[in-house]
């Protein structure tokens, strides 16, 4: 396994629309290899998720978590070429982004609570299951990185958009600013 080479905003791999994978090649030992590796470099970064073009593969691969298991450790669902459908586009959530493409920022941004994932998983098996709040927000990340956007496209407040420090500092994380504070 090999920890990856992350992509950055600006470079032109995360501004693709990603190719769908052969539903008959995910068992094979290239896309094994690139989730093993994906796996790997998000684990290394302290990642909650992340798209193949993030790691610079322009395919339709992510690995998203944001969901627990029974004892409360992390999961993590591998999915290839996903689809999403919004649940209840009125009922939404919001909250301060990060991205490993976009280190060191974050920035507020608001997505639907509860979606419908269909999508294959690691080993060739078609899914379909519901996410709600904290998962669903991830999924919906991810995702968008398949079709080339990043969470900052997303943010419609861009006073809400600041270094990690500053948003720790001077921003009440779920979403209320603290107001005007004395350096």
């Amino acid at each position: 396994m090999s920890i990856l080479k992350v992509a950055r905003l600006g470079h032109p791999v995360l501004r693709q629309e990603c190719q769908a994978i052969d539903p008959k090649a995910i068992t094979g030992p290239e896309v094994q290899r690139l989730i093993r590796d994906m796996y790997e470099t998000m684990a290394e970064y302290n990642g909650v998720g992340l798209a193949a073009p993030q790691v610079h593969h322009p395919v339709r691969l992510l690995i998203a978590g944001g969901e627990a298991d029974d004892e409360g450790r992390p999961t993590f669902r591998i999915m290839i070429n996903p689809e999403i459908t919004v649940l209840d586009e009125d009922d939404r959530l919001g909250m301060y982004e990060g991205c490993l493409s976009v280190p060191g920022m974050r920035g507020w941004v608001e997505r639907p609570a509860s979606i419908q994932v269909k999508a294959f998983n690691e080993k060739g098996q078609q899914e379909e299951f519901t996410l709600e709040g904290f998962p669903a927000v991830v999924m919906q990340h991810e995702c968008d990185h398949l079709d080339g956007v990043l969470y900052v496209d997303r943010i419609e407040d861009m006073t809400r958009f600041a270094y990690e420090e500053e948003a720790e500092r001077y921003f009440d994380m779920t979403g209320e600013d603290f107001g005007d504070e004395e350096e």
